[in-house]
């Protein structure tokens, strides 16, 4: 299975909302603006001086081992298995790569993050570079060489024999597949031009996959009209790692302001092009990949729905958790589409323990199950639904409490598989059984949700099965941005038409609440 459009982590970037408007005229400061707050936040990382991640009530303090790999590090394929490797250190620790790949059609170059006194470079230094690498690509009719990076986008395996096949080829080869893989980050440059959020969360995920070296743990795109994403290598790290990053970009951005342009910059610094040794298996590689490339830009489906008519506030008021709200209207979504309930994941996270990641909660209880049984039910009452609607959002909130805790059982469940199948062991009969699957045991669950906590910034992942959905939503005060994703080829599901349904199940959930007018505690 192919890493993109199937397992990273994708977010567009809202970045107008901070002052760097979305125009053409911004296709090179954008990135280059993001590129200097990045090194800023590597730097912090590399000197521990972040300041530690805490729980709201600052309680309990979160596990920072995940941002070991969010920077210099890379999912090198294998034959059977894949391996995560970071290349990042504290100054502790020892010395770091600082170089950062930049990848635009199809060609890959190779730039400085510091300067001379290692200090991260300016934005206006990272502009100019970036300007000579338009140049260069722009200029060009035709390159040979170009068309690399699509190779990493394969499925793991033949990629494997590809990546071992590159690096056996020549001594360079192997010094530039080393440069990419433990540079800090990539910055893709893409000529696609997002129309609308819905667009420009489609095309971060896919857009110009020929410039994209998918092994990465994170890179940042920036489209010709000024449209900007990132993504995320899921092995890596996990989604709340990326939000904070983003957050960090865009928080800087309105504390110091878009960079005055008219400034010169400090350093002229030239790209370096990173260009491959090929013969004729490995270009026959790249035409081929060419071709398959193109059908996967169409796998998923992306919707997105601002939803503006209220937010958490109105939630809170009604004493109902707003996490716990949206779970439950995504799970009323799917029984009022497909007219059946949906085994759902939601992610608990885990990261308040030693190198903690995350839990499965199982989302679709069987007070869920009641509620929505009643709320689609024309013999139930208004009061009735509405007490259902909140002993439903209690027990998630249970369930999540249960899940962070590390009380769930799909982690433990998969580690029994992962213990049986090292060691020779017989899988158990429970893995085979048609009940687990169907609970979404096995990675079959049909609604694979997160929350992305309470600010603009929104990322999606691909749904977890071909007839499943995926569905992402961060809670403002007084907005719901919510991101669903689905497969085309599926013949169940369809992606606008969940957004559309659950637009109107937040609706009908609202005018529930407010024709019952419920006391706040039941």
């Amino acid at each position: 299975m192919a890493l993109i459009p199937y397992c990273v982590m994708v977010q567009p970037l809202l970045l107008d909302a901070v002052g760097l408007e979305a125009v053409p005229e911004n296709f090179l400061k954008g990135p280059a603006t993001c590129l200097h707050h990045n090194m800023v936040f590597w730097k912090l990382l590399r000197t521990e001086r972040l300041r530690p991640i805490a729980s709201a009530d600052k309680k309990n303090v979160f596990s920072a081992d995940l941002y070991r790999r969010l920077y210099n590090t890379v999912r090198t394929p294998g034959i059977e298995m894949d391996k995560v490797e970071s290349y990042f250190r504290t100054e502790k620790e020892g010395p770091c790569p600082s170089h950062i790949i930049v990848l635009y059609g199809g060609r890959i170059f190779k730039i400085p993050g510091l300067d001379a006194n290692g200090e991260p470079l300016v934005a206006q230094d990272f502009l100019f570079t970036l300007q000579q690498i338009q140049v260069r690509v722009e200029g060009a009719s035709s390159v040979q060489h170009a068309g690399v990076p699509a190779l990493t986008n394969d499925d793991r395996t033949s990629w494997a024999r590809n990546r071992q096949h590159l690096v056996e080829l020549s001594a360079r080869n192997k010094t530039m597949v080393r440069e990419i893989e433990e540079a800090v980050a990539l910055m893709i440059l893409d000529t696609h031009c997002p129309k609308n959020f819905s667009d420009l969360a489609q095309l971060a995920l896919t857009g110009d996959i020929h410039s994209k070296w998918t092994d990465k743990s994170c890179g940042t795109i920036a489209f010709k009209n000024g449209q900007m994403g990132c993504y995320g290598e899921h092995c890596c790290y996990d989604g709340s790692i990326s939000m904070s990053i983003s957050l960090y970009v865009m928080m800087s951005i309105a504390e110091e302001g878009v960079p005055d342009w008219d400034v010169p910059p400090k350093n002229l610094i030239l790209p370096e092009e990173l260009i491959f040794d090929l013969d004729d298996t490995l270009r026959g590689e790249v035409a081929r990949m060419a071709t398959v490339i193109d059908e996967m830009q169409n796998c998923v489906v992306v919707s997105m729905d601002q939803f503006q008519d209220y937010g958490k506030a109105f939630m809170k008021k009604h004493k109902i958790h707003p996490d716990a709200y949206v779970q439950t209207a995504l799970l009323l979504t799917y029984y009022r589409l497909h007219g059946t309930f949906a085994p759902t994941y939601e992610t608990a996270m885990m990261r308040q323990y030693y190198k903690g990641r995350t839990e499965t909660c199982r989302s679709c209880s069987i007070e869920a199950v009641r509620f929505m049984e009643a709320m689609e039910s024309s013999s139930s009452t208004d009061v009735d639904k509405a007490k259902l609607f909140k002993v439903a959002a209690n027990r998630q909130m249970e369930l999540m409490n249960e899940a962070r805790k590390g009380n769930g059982i799909d982690r433990h469940l998969f580690g029994l598989w992962c213990a049986a199948y090292d060691n020779g062991i017989p899988i158990p009969e429970l893995y085979d059984d048609p009940l687990y699957s169907k609970s979404g045991g096995g990675g079959n669950f049909i609604l694979s949700t997160s929350t992305l906590g309470y600010t603009i910034n929104c990322g999606y992942v691909a749904p977890m099965c071909m007839d499943g959905y995926g569905c992402f939503y961060t809670m403002l005060e007084d907005c719901i941005w919510a991101i669903f994703s689905a497969y085309r080829d599926s013949t169940v599901t369809s992606g606008h038409k969940f957004q559309q349904t659950f637009h109107q199940v937040m609706v009908d959930l609202k005018n529930l609440l407010e024709r019952c007018d419920l006391p706040n505690k039941l």
